[in-house]
């Protein structure tokens, strides 16, 4: 059973079938959009449509050393019944991911091997590990905690949560706690 969204007072829903976000955007019919990817009207440069924040990634990265907050781009779920009839899956894929990880960090990282066409590419990925620290992605629970956090209360704030939840309510207990990708 699907619940509605407890939305604050003043907010309302309107779900749009027939047209995209970025379609949108152009035509004046919504103001802005929080989205992962650009609009297609921002890269065909629209002239009506910029970025709310030019300077956002000097931004992300002063909020991100104030808070430790990171948002997570992925989470990796598994059927508790599969977890249960074969434990060692659990750990078998989160290894599979870390190994994944590494590998990927170890090819953007490598200055000797071009393996992607961007100029200054190593470099800023450098940083970015100096930033975070040495694992750019980190797994987990605790490794995530302020992110994790974050998150909850914002989902509780906008009435997507119908309650406040810690991150240990978001996950199963036992081996999964600690398993978390």
């Amino acid at each position: 059973m699907v619940r509605e969204m407890n939305l604050p007072p003043g907010v309302t829903l309107t779900r749009v079938a027939d047209r995209s976000l970025s379609d949108m955007l152009a035509a004046h019919e919504i103001d802005c959009a929080i989205i992962a990817r650009p609009p297609t009207c921002f890269l065909e440069k629209h002239p009506d449509v910029v970025r709310l924040f030019p300077d956002y990634v000097e931004m992300e990265e002063a909020y991100y050393r104030r808070t430790g907050v990171w948002p997570i781009m992925h989470i990796i779920a598994m059927k508790k019944a599969i977890v249960e009839a074969h434990p060692w899956v659990a750990r078998n894929l989160y290894n599979a991911f870390l190994e994944s990880k590494r590998r990927a960090l170890d090819r953007i990282l490598d200055p000797a091997v071009s393996r992607y066409p961007v100029p200054w590419l190593t470099a800023y990925a450098r940083r970015m590990r100096d930033l975070f620290g040495q694992d750019l992605f980190p797994y987990g629970i605790d490794e995530n905690r302020p992110t994790w956090t974050q998150m909850a209360l914002y989902t509780h704030q906008q009435g997507i949560a119908h309650r406040l939840l810690t991150p240990e309510e978001m996950f199963p207990k036992g081996i999964m706690t600690k398993v978390v990708i």
